[in-house]
C-alpha cells in the first residue's frame, strides 16, 4: 500500500537525496562511457523501491478511469507530482482506444455493400496508419524537471484539450457503435445471400452512407486528439537543450532497442533461475532486475518483471497489460538519476509525430471528398 509520503514530491525528492548522500552515484555514466547500461548495482534499500514506486500509476480498473482521476488530480497539481504521470497514463489509455477504434472499423467497413467498398479501403487505410505509425513516445523526467522548464501549466492545459477531444470523440464513437447495431438489426447479415427489393435496397444504401458518415467523424475526431498528443511531445522535446537538463534519450533508446531484440529473439526465455533472496521483497527485486540490466542479460529481466508481477501484482512491477520494456526502462532511468533531478528522455520508435499525422490529415481529407460526391447537399 503506497503511503501519502512516497506519492509527495517533496518526499521523492528526500528519499533520492539521502540515498544518494548514503550510497554514492548509482550508475550515471561518464562522458566517455560508450557503455550506456547501469554499471553500479546500488545494495538493498527502501529508498530505490520507493522512488520507483513514486513514479508509478496507481491501478485503476479501466484506463479511461485512470485517466479522468489524473485529470482531477492536475488541476489542483502545483508541484508536478501529479503532472510526471501525464505520458504514461495517457499512453495506456490511447493504446486502448485504438483497439476498440479497430474493432468498430473493422466491423463498419465489412458491413458496407460494393458501392463504397473503395470508401471502406480509405478507412482501413487510416487505422493502419493509425495502429502502426502512431505510437506513443515514451517520456521519462522528474517533477522538480517539469516544474523548473515551466512545464507544469503547459500540461495543465494539455491535458484539458485532450480531455476535452476524448470527450467528443467517446459521443461520436457511441454514435457509430449505436448506427452499426440499428443497421445490422434492420438490414441483417451482409453474408446472408437473401435479395432485398429495390425500396429496401435503397434505404440499405442510405444507411450505408451513413454509416460513413459517422465512422469519417470518428476517425477525425481521433486525429485531432493525436495531434493534441504530438503538440504536447514537440514542447516537451524542446527542452532537451537547455543547460541545465541531462537529456537521456539516446542512452534509454539504445537500451529499448536491446530490450526489444531480447523479447523477440531465440534467447527469450521463462525458465530463469532466481535466488530466493530476489524475491523476498521489492526492494532486493529491484536491485536483481538492475543487476541483470549491468550485465546485459535482457532476457533474464524481462522474465523476472513478468515472475514479480504475478508475485506482486499492480505494484511497481507494473499490471500484466503493460509492456515489460517500458517497466525496465522506467527502473533503468529512476536508478541512473537518483539525487540528481533534471534529466529527461523522450524513447519511441520515432520522436516526430507529424508524419504520420500528416499523412492521417490527407486519408481523412480524400475520405471528406468522397462523401461528399455520394452526399446530398448539406447532408455532411
Amino acid at each position: 500500500m503506497r503511503t501519502e509520503a512516497v506519492h509527495s514530491a517533496g518526499f521523492r525528492y528526500l528519499y533520492s537525496v539521502c540515498f544518494f548522500r548514503l550510497f554514492g552515484p548509482t550508475g550515471l555514466q561518464d562522458e566517455g562511457d560508450a557503455d550506456c547500461f547501469p554499471q553500479a548495482s546500488p545494495p538493498p534499500s527502501p529508498f530505490l523501491s520507493a522512488i520507483l514506486a513514486a513514479f508509478q500509476p496507481v491501478a485503476y480498473e479501466s484506463e479511461e478511469e485512470a485517466w479522468r482521476c489524473h485529470v482531477n488530480q492536475m488541476l489542483s497539481d502545483t508541484d508536478g507530482s501529479s503532472a510526471v504521470y501525464t505520458f504514461h497514463v495517457f499512453s495506456r489509455l490511447f493504446q486502448n482506444m485504438q483497439k476498440k477504434f479497430s474493432s468498430i472499423t473493422h466491423s463498419s467497413v465489412r458491413f458496407l455493400g460494393e458501392n463504397l467498398q473503395r470508401m471502406g479501403n480509405q478507412f482501413l487505410s487510416s487505422l493502419e496508419v493509425m495502429t502502426s505509425r502512431s505510437q506513443c513516445p515514451t517520456v521519462l523526467l522528474d517533477a522538480e524537471t517539469l516544474v523548473s522548464c515551466g512545464l507544469l501549466e503547459t500540461l495543465k492545459f494539455s491535458v484539458l484539450e485532450l480531455q476535452e477531444h476524448l470527450d467528443t470523440y467517446n459521443a461520436k464513437r457511441e454514435a457509430a457503435e449505436q448506427w452499426l447495431e440499428n443497421c445490422k438489426k434492420t438490414f441483417g447479415d451482409k453474408e446472408s445471400n437473401q435479395r432485398a427489393d429495390t425500396h429496401t435496397q435503397q434505404m440499405e444504401n442510405l444507411a450505408e452512407l451513413e454509416l460513413c458518415r459517422r465512422l469519417y467523424k470518428l476517425h477525425f475526431q481521433l486525429l485531432l486528439l493525436f495531434q493534441a498528443y504530438c503538440k504536447l511531445i514537440s514542447r516537451v522535446d524542446t527542452i532537451k537543450g537547455e543547460a541545465e537538463v541531462t537529456n537521456m534519450s539516446e542512452e534509454l533508446s539504445l537500451l529499448e532497442s536491446c530490450l526489444k531484440e531480447a523479447e523477440t529473439g531465440s534467447d527469450a526465455h521463462e525458465d530463469v533461475c532466481m535466488t530466493d533472496a530476489a524475491h523476498t521483497n521489492t526492494e532486493t527485486a529491484v536491485q536483481s532486475l538492475i543487476e541483470n540490466l549491468r550485465t546485459r542479460d535482457f532476457s533474464a529481466a524481462l522474465t523476472q518483471v513478468k515472475q514479480f508481477r504475478s508475485q506482486w501484482p499492480n505494484d511497481i512491477f507494473g499490471s500484466e497489460s503493460e509492456a515489460p520494456v517500458q517497466t525496465l526502462l522506467l527502473l533503468s532511468f529512476r536508478q541512473q538519476t537518483l539525487g540528481q533531478p533534471g534529466c529527461l528522455a523522450v524513447v519511441g520508435p520515432s520522436r516526430d509525430l507529424s508524419p504520420a499525422s500528416s499523412r492521417l490529415m490527407e486519408i481523412n481529407l480524400q475520405i471528406r471528398e468522397a462523401l461528399s460526391r455520394a452526399t446530398p447537399p448539406n447532408t455532411l
